[in-house]
């Protein structure tokens, strides 16, 4: 739909980073509360699913972050060595700014590890840790651990959906590029 929002949510992480499974699992509770909270069916762009074959990803990734009210994103310190990362959560924070949304945003992060080593700008952002969450076993989800993350995730989703009815109009929202990989925010201590 051309001058349109076309999702919901856009959802940011590095491939590398997670388990397929358990990446899947999170977003199917969130997708699902989400769509309880909206009262209506939510539109998530996940790459892995929304772009099809032959498209070149890159022109796909840029159109659904324009066409996206909000942005989800699962941090590590992984994340933010990552151009493409980086490039989706920038392109956020400058919509942010042009729509001079304050301390509130559209951008809403789920901590998947660490946090020390975040840019400042991302260690500023309350995020939903799920770090003890993070486990790569399928035996994981029949666990009360998994109950617990379930029940965090749905107060995520109300949260969530209030990002996405508040979002501004649609625009022709600028995409920020990253150029080459952003060098780690790691500091060395001394011994």
């Amino acid at each position: 739909m051309p001058g349109d929002y076309e999702h919901d949510v856009f959802f940011s992480y590095k491939r590398d980073d997670l388990n397929l499974y358990w990446r899947t699992q999170v977003l199917n509770i969130l997708k699902r509360n989400l769509a309880e909270e909206l009262k209506r069916p939510a539109t998530v762009f996940v790459d892995s699913s929304d772009i099809d074959v032959g498209h070149r990803w890159p022109d796909s990734l840029r159109q659904a972050l324009k066409s996206s009210r909000c942005l989800v994103c699962l941090w590590s310190p992984l994340y933010f060595q990552s151009a493409w990362c980086v490039s989706e959560w920038r392109s956020f924070l400058e919509r942010e700014r042009r729509f001079a949304l304050g301390s509130h945003g559209l951008i809403a992060p789920l901590k998947f590890h660490d946090g020390e080593h975040f840019p400042p700008e991302a260690q500023t952002a309350q995020w939903l840790d799920v770090e003890q969450y993070s486990s790569i076993l399928p035996v994981f989800w029949n666990t009360p651990r998994a109950l617990e993350l379930e029940d965090k995730l749905k107060t995520f989703a109300k949260a969530l959906a209030a990002m996405v009815e508040d979002a501004p109009p649609f625009a022709d929202w600028p995409v920020f590029e990253q150029e080459g990989d952003p060098a780690p925010n790691i500091e060395l201590r001394r011994l």
